[in-house]
Formats: C-alpha cells, structure tokens, sequence
C-alpha cells in the first residue's frame, strides 16, 4: 500500500506496472529524510557558525548549561545526547572561549555558563528564533507541532508535544485462578 502525497506526483513517479520509482523510494526513507533534514537545520544555523564561530553543538551545550547551572558532565552529555568524550570536548572549547566554566566536584565535573557565555546566549536569542522559524516554513502550525511530537517520540524524549511514557517495572499478569 502506496501512502497518499500532500501532492499529485509527477508522471516519472511511477512505472506502467504501477511500480514506485525507485528514487521516489530512497526519499522516503526516514533516515535519507533525517540526514537532509539536519543538512538544512545545519545550512540555516551557518551564519551563527560564521558570525560568532558557535555549531550548533556548542550552541545546544551551552544553552543547556545555562538551564542547569551546576550540571556535572556526564549528565550534561545525557541531556544533549552526546557521549562523555564529545561533551569533554565541546566543553573544552566553550572554556577556552571562557563562555563556561568547569570546576571539579569531586569525581565530577560540575559547568556553568559564564556571564560571557549568558550574554552570548542573550544575543543569540531573536537569531535562533528565525532559525528555527525557516527550517519549519514550508509547515502550518499544526504539522509543526505534529513534526516536533512525532520527532521527541522517535528519540524517546520529553518535549513540550510528547511525554514519554514511564518506565516502571511491568507486573506480570494477574491469574484469575489465584485472585481472590
């Protein structure tokens, strides 16, 4: 079963037998879809790279950061979904630039933004609002929403659209034999 397009297909869409095209086939697969999706959220996020020498990375770390002061690492890392060795040196970098700072907590280490790393941030603001506007344009408000839900439950992440159900531990089954 074919899924009905938003869109009448071109004529190439298919063969005389009915068949998809082929390269209609690759660009519905989720993880093409994903990859040229990042490619664009990349492209629009490029003059905040340039302009203040920031990824996208370093952005979604410090901004975190700034919602929780104090965090240790590798909970930092949790959050963005990074592994303890890319958060080391993403936060690495945002030291040197002196827009964190990184202090031992015993086993741990414990970040906080900086007040140049807040101002930055308070900077970056309206700019990151358009960014996220464009990456989303061509969308109605309701499939943005749908988008950002059906993403946060693909990863399995709380968001303002998806809550996750809980993990707790599954009781098995009752037998009706033995309730009483």
């Amino acid at each position: 079963m074919q899924p009905e397009p938003d869109h009448e297909l071109p004529a190439s869409a298919g063969s005389p037998r009915d068949e998809p095209d082929p390269l209609l086939v690759m660009y519905s697969m989720p993880g093409h879809l994903i990859r040229r999706a990042k490619q664009k959220t990349t492209l629009a996020f490029a003059p905040i790279t340039r302009r203040f020498n920031l990824t996208p990375i370093q952005y979604v770390v410090l901004k975190t950061i700034s919602i929780r002061p104090g965090v240790d690492q590798a909970e930092l890392g949790d959050i963005v979904g990074l592994d303890t060795s890319t958060t080391g040196q993403v936060a690495a970098r945002l030291e040197q630039r002196s827009l964190i700072v990184r202090r031992p907590d015993g086993r741990r280490q414990r970040v906080e933004a900086s007040a140049e790393g807040l101002a930055l941030l308070e900077q970056l603001g309206p700019m990151l609002e358009d960014i996220q506007d464009e990456v989303v344009q061509p969308l109605t408000a309701k499939e943005r929403q749908q988008l950002l839900r059906l993403l946060s439950k693909m990863l399995g992440v709380a968001t303002l659209y998806y809550r996750p159900k809980p993990r707790g531990r599954r009781r098995a089954p009752r037998d009706p034999d033995t309730a009483g």
